[in-house]
């Protein structure tokens, strides 16, 4: 690449020791990766980083690298979710260190191994004023074995991770941004504050940087800490793929009011050809 690419993609994946399907985890990443490369513009990079390759043949291009790493999986004494997000951020910052040496690109984004993007989503960035950060707040939210209906949601940020594209030169920044999410210890009342606030930051938050928590919901309040205005991606730009087992953060029924049950089928939608072509559903 003869310029500095407009956007990376980091892509942590689970150790095949941890998966609950390795190989529908590996469908699923495939079909990932698939969503990237039906990109209208080739100007990104993508790096994955895992413990395991996944059981299919990697792209062969310049612009992807395999990172495959060997550090201890993390602990689950705390339970398997604090350990996948531990096990996530760590591959998350080595991913970003090669792709900052490697390629330097103008924006980051952190992309789960079972999401999906728009192939307008690069050719949109591209265009784009040099904000400090966009927020995917439009996308899909996709069950898994669903084959004909997806939930549209104007919340995109509330249900999924992959909804954050940083300006490189801020994605170091550090501030009070690790919560009960990534296992940081905090005192009864930030306990407290964490739960019934999911937005702002929490009082005696954990020191990290902008590109390394997981506290998705909270990026708003985290970018106006640096003093930075968080943009919004103007179009319904990622799906979620959500309740296949393997996803530690996968969402659960619960309980539901008539309310919501109404309007989870006021956001129903049909899965069209266009939509599969757009995002690669398969």
């Amino acid at each position: 690449m003869s310029q500095r690419p407009r956007i990376v993609f980091l892509i942590p994946i689970a150790s095949a020791r941890r998966a609950k399907n390795w190989p529908l985890a590996c469908a699923y990443f495939k079909q990932t990766l698939s969503s990237i490369f039906n990109s209208t513009s080739r100007n990104y990079c993508v790096v994955v980083a895992g413990h395991e390759p996944p059981n299919f043949q990697l792209p062969e291009d310049r612009n992807f690298k395999f990172l495959s790493l060997d550090h201890p999986l993390p602990s689950q004494a705390g339970g398997y979710y604090l350990a996948a997000v531990k096990d996530k951020l760590r591959k998350l910052e080595a991913a970003w260190k090669y792709a900052r040496s490697t390629w330097s690109p103008e924006y980051v984004m952190k992309l789960d191994w079972d999401d999906l993007i728009s192939s307008r989503l690069i050719d949109w960035l591209v265009s784009a004023k040099d904000e400090a950060g966009y927020l995917i707040k439009h996308g899909w939210v996709w069950r898994s074995g669903s084959r004909y209906l997806m939930q549209r949601t104007e919340y995109f940020d509330r249900h999924c991770g992959s909804c954050l594209i940083i300006r490189s030169d801020l994605a170091d920044r550090s501030g009070p941004f690790l919560t009960l999410v990534e296992g940081a210890v905090l005192d009864e009342a930030a306990r407290r504050f964490a739960t019934g606030d999911n937005y702002s930051l929490v009082p005696g938050s954990g020191i990290t940087t902008l590109l390394l928590n997981d506290s998705h919901q909270r990026y708003t309040a985290q970018f106006a800490h640096l003093g930075h205005r968080l943009a919004t991606v103007p179009f319904e730009a990622a799906v979620c793929r959500v309740d296949h087992g393997n996803n530690a953060g996968d969402l659960s029924p619960g309980t539901q009011t008539l309310r919501m049950f109404l309007g989870r089928i006021r956001r129903t939608r049909l899965i069209t050809q266009r939509l599969k072509q757009e995002f690669r559903l398969g």
